[in-house]
């Protein structure tokens, strides 16, 4: 994972002696941290790490690498143009003094229109005096924020920022107490007192007189340009952005590693890596579940009967190999299998850097060490991956598509068509659907769909419950989407454009980059504009992706509609490691600081099979917050409490903020 720490400060409040003791702490070892950006009052340092999506991009208006402190600005990370047409070998931006002034003057607005990757951007706009500091729209780079001593930190791993930062870390108990009930929890606060991520599709401008904020991409505006609503014209345009992506991101390196399940959207990913121009060196590899150790019941604790039986139907027992073998031999490519154990030793999740939230190690434990292997006995230098196809391509089990065609059309020809291919999508009866189509389709009253978060099965005390809403788990876009006048469908839709997977990587991203593809902002930007029951083509989740590219797929996967899970494999984790668990949870921190309910916890874990309770996943994420916490409270205790330039310069307590 690329890591940067950025600081700003107003430099009329005394020397620049934060920017010498930073570069002296972080830059002990010049090969690996240097200098991205130096002028008064910003400094940003950035952790090279040689050939990869990790760039600097200067905005010196005379479109060279000149001397720093003529930067008007930087970049962080990696940009492509929209407009790129060769990706046979990777070409370095360089931008123009014409390209650097439009850049600043349009406050970045003009990165996110003619330019799209993963990127933080710092702007100083110096004849305004204001500093203009936004990520890509998607925020695929971590960036998070925290205002310490009159200077705002933005940094992508905590314990860098703490290295600079005499921060007795406290803990935001309202975010963590959102996060045990649901970990994918969106918002831009942290687990950790005023340290935010950077907010996505945002810009935040710094100036001598606050801190402001200002949309710079709307994802619900693509919904409503002209509509990719034919299936030919939305299937080429899908497929060329796709494949576009791909090769963009396949042209930074020469040895890839490509994170192989045997699901539609890493074959897809697989497909257009096979036709990449620039042809890197490419191993597959796949993780599955070691079924012979795994109970094949699944417990759907908390889950209605009705999505029970629908989730049972889509659900695959974790063992896909024979389909990622289909796509390795497809594309003549060799492929490394690894099965999960569930004999995982869990006390590996001790040794986990500490971060902004709670780790969700125990997901991809053996993935990561994988990777290790990889980058060791292969060099790879990435790992491509297709995850976010699910939220991109719409992967659904809702009517959305006939809910959605009656709310844009009301009663036409092709609704009953959609109604009865929903019927089939969603396995509920006719009359469910229809009755559904008329309720949200023609009345368009509100649609909820069924296991509403706040129902989920939890031990967290019931005080903490009682006081939750379900808004204080929206992303922004989340929030833009609900006030939108887009149908229930599409804004779904918009909802996944929130997810962060960088959460899921360990050590292996200290060595090599971890790319998603399908999670790219032209991507997202041609889904949006397709209709709901165009995505949802034939009745069948992600139904356009599979017809965009039907010739480049497997016949046996282009059809396949189950998925692999983890439940099972988490189930039987737990069962074997609950004694563990108990140990660790009933007398631990999230109890003794009133967040777990103790007797709650004794009653589940004593259980034969704790998954009857609560969902075996839940169950490990209260592990790794409790671990967690250990960690803020040993780093609390072992703080500094002054920094050598405070002791130089008391003076410096004014800031842009």
């Amino acid at each position: 994972m690329y890591r940067y720490v950025a600081m700003v400060w107003n430099p009329a409040s005394g020397p620049d002696a934060l920017a010498q003791e930073s570069y002296k702490i972080l830059g002990k070892q010049l090969s690996q941290w240097s200098v991205a950006y130096d002028a008064p009052g910003i400094l940003v340092l950035h952790r090279d790490r040689g050939q990869g999506a990790c760039d600097v991009y200067s905005l010196n208006g005379d479109g060279s690498n000149g001397s720093l402190r003529r930067q008007r600005g930087v970049v962080l990370g990696q940009l492509f143009e929209r407009d790129e047409t060769d990706y046979s070998s990777a070409r370095r931006l360089q931008f123009s003094s014409a390209q650097a002034t439009a850049i600043i003057g349009s406050g970045g607005q003009r990165l996110i229109d003619r330019y799209w990757g993963s990127y933080l951007a710092i702007l100083h706009d110096a004849p305004n005096d204001r500093l203009h500091v936004l990520r890509d729209p998607l925020g695929t780079l971590p960036c998070y924020r925290l205002h310490h001593d009159g200077v705002e930190f933005f940094f992508a791993q905590l314990e860098d920022c703490l290295q600079l930062v005499p921060l007795a870390l406290s803990v935001n108990r309202r975010h963590l107490t959102h996060w045990l009930l649901y970990s994918s929890v969106r918002t831009d606060d942290t687990a950790v007192e005023g340290v935010t991520h950077l907010a996505r599709g945002e810009r935040l401008t710094l100036t001598p007189g606050g801190a402001s904020f200002t949309r710079v991409w709307d994802p619900t505006t693509f919904a409503c340009l002209d509509p990719l609503d034919q299936v030919e014209p939305a299937s080429r345009a899908l497929r060329a952005t796709v494949q576009n992506a791909v090769d963009a991101w396949a042209s930074r390196y020469d040895r890839i590693a490509h994170h192989i399940s045997g699901g539609l959207d890493s074959s897809i990913v697989a497909a257009c890596l096979a036709h990449a121009p620039s042809s890197p060196e490419t191993i597959y590899f796949n993780l599955s579940i070691d079924t012979e150790q795994v109970s094949l019941q699944h417990h759907l604790a908390g889950v209605d009967a009705k999505t029970a039986a629908k989730l049972q139907a889509l659900a695959h027992h974790g063992d896909e190999r024979k389909y990622a073998r289909q796509v390795a031999q497809r594309w003549n490519r060799p492929m490394i299998e690894r099965q999960r154990r569930v004999d995982m030793d869990l006390h590996r999740l001790v040794d986990v850097p500490l971060g902004v939230n709670p780790s969700m190690y125990f997901t991809t434990v053996e993935m990561d060490d994988a990777d290790l292997e990889l980058i060791a006995s292969h060099r790879v230098q990435a790992f491509f991956s297709g995850q976010a196809g699910d939220s991109v391509l719409l992967a659904t089990m809702q009517p959305f598509a006939a809910i959605d065609h009656a709310y844009l059309h009301g009663l036409s020809r092709e609704l009953w068509q959609q109604i009865v291919r929903s019927t089939s999508l969603s396995k509920e009866s006719l009359w469910s659907v229809l009755g559904q189509t008329i309720k949200h389709g023609l009345l368009r009253r509100p649609y909820v769909t069924a296991n509403p978060l706040l129902e989920r099965p939890t031990l967290l005390r019931q005080e903490h419950v009682s006081a939750l809403n379900i808004t204080d788990f929206d992303s922004g876009f989340a929030r833009l989407a609900e006030q939108s006048t887009l149908p229930p469908g599409k804004r779904s839709h918009v909802r996944g454009t929130a997810s962060a997977f960088y959460n899921f990587v360990f050590r292996a991203g200290m060595h090599a980059d971890h790319i998603d593809p399908l999670n790219s902002q032209p991507v997202w930007e041609t889904m949006l504009r397709v209709p709901t029951h165009i995505a949802l083509l034939g009745g069948v989740s992600r139904g356009l992706a599979r017809h965009a590219f039907a010739d480049l797929l497997p016949a046996e996967i282009r059809r396949r509609q189950s998925k692999g899970f983890g439940n099972l494999f988490y189930q039987q984790l737990v069962r074997r490691n609950r004694h563990f668990l108990l140990e660790y949870l009933r007398d631990g921190l999230l109890v003794e600081q009133g967040y777990l309910d103790g007797a709650k916890v004794v009653s589940c874990l004593t259980a034969e099979e704790p998954s009857m309770t609560v969902p075996a996943s839940i169950l490990m994420a209260y592990l790794t917050a409790e671990l967690w916490l250990r960690q803020v409270s040993a780093a609390r205790a072992n703080a500094r409490i002054d920094r050598p330039w405070q002791e130089r310069d008391p003076r410096r307590t004014a800031t842009r903020n």
